[in-house]
């Protein structure tokens, strides 16, 4: 079963050796990779150039849009399926990560979508966090009611490519390099489960992520990632879908941490639960496509699935 791995970056350098030299060395023979470059320096490029210049799974495109989502929508409509994997550039894949992926796919087939497991690499947490995802067992959620279950997150995600043409594109509006900073990997499971297939979390499809953010950036984080989530749940709410309210319930106390706000001990989660309900506020500046259950605001009109299938400069070695 062959699958299309997909990477985004942008102004990462050459940070995306690690990640592509992980993804080459796996168990599994039967793949591509696409890799969107979004960066404004051909860094990234260079070093894609000098490792895979004569891998003939690898294609390069450099896109010149911003934002994650637009980057993963790209990543669609190029692959070929019948799976989607998707990591960030940031991430050392296991060498199991994708016969894992394609073993759980064959077993189920309601199975729309995958989350596995996403691991701190080595940092000193005196210093900082890396945003981490550790699923230790099989979880199998069914129903939008029960999304809250779903402890995903978008640096490791894997698709039928069929499913996820059928849900739509990813929301322009959320992820990295959005207006809305983040929430794409949650929103989109949340419509997957929406459109009637299943979500399963898995501990052995397992990537380490190297994402280190300090404290201090940390703050801005949380308080980014809460104004998302708001917005992100509240344009559910919005289409009249009471199916989301566990969730928007769930994710709104979660944003505390109840232990430290209790005993006055900093990082209480404050700040994110601020921002979440600054986000269910904003989301009524935007309005949305009922069709794909995606924000349609003019700002992301310019960036949606429909975009040129050859972007204007640094364009892949080869074409599909």
């Amino acid at each position: 079963m062959h699958v299309t791995v997909g990477i985004c970056t942008r102004n990462r350098g050459d940070s995306i050796t690690c990640t592509l030299t992980s993804i080459l060395n796996s168990d599994y023979s039967d793949f591509d990779v696409v890799i969107v470059d979004q960066s404004m320096t051909d860094e990234t490029a260079e070093a894609v150039r000098r490792m895979a210049s004569d891998d003939p799974r690898v294609t390069y495109i450099h896109s010149p849009s911003t934002g994650k989502s637009v980057a993963n929508n790209l990543i669609i409509e190029r692959a070929t399926g019948p799976l989607l994997a998707l990591t960030d550039d940031d991430c050392e894949v296991s060498a199991t990560w994708l016969p894992s992926i394609v073993a759980h796919f064959q077993e189920n087939p309601d199975v729309g979508q995958v989350h596995g497991a996403v691991y701190k690499g080595p940092h000193d947490a005196t210093q900082g966090f890396i945003p981490d995802a550790p699923i230790r067992d099989v979880r199998r959620i069914k129903g939008a009611w029960s999304k809250w279950r779903d402890i995903g997150i978008g640096a490791n995600v894997a698709f039928r490519l069929s499913a996820v043409r059928a849900v739509g594109p990813y929301d322009t509006m959320l992820g990295p390099g959005s207006t809305l900073y983040t929430g794409e990997d949650l929103d989109m499971a949340y419509r997957m489960l929406k459109a009637g297939y299943t979500v399963l979390n898995v501990a052995d499809a397992s990537v380490v992520h190297h994402g280190f953010r300090s404290w201090a950036e940390g703050q801005g984080h949380m308080r980014r990632t809460g104004k998302a989530l708001g917005a992100l749940y509240m344009k559910h709410l919005r289409l009249g879908d009471a199916a989301v309210l566990p969730t928007f319930i769930y994710e709104w106390l979660r944003c505390i941490s109840w232990p430290r706000l209790l005993t006055l001990r900093p990082r209480t989660g404050l700040g994110r639960f601020a921002g979440f309900t600054l986000g269910c506020v904003i989301s009524f500046q935007y309005d949305i496509d009922r069709r794909w259950r995606v924000y349609s605001d003019a700002n992301t009109k310019r960036h949606t699935v429909d975009l040129p299938s050859v972007p204007a400069s640094g364009e892949a070695r080869r074409e599909r």
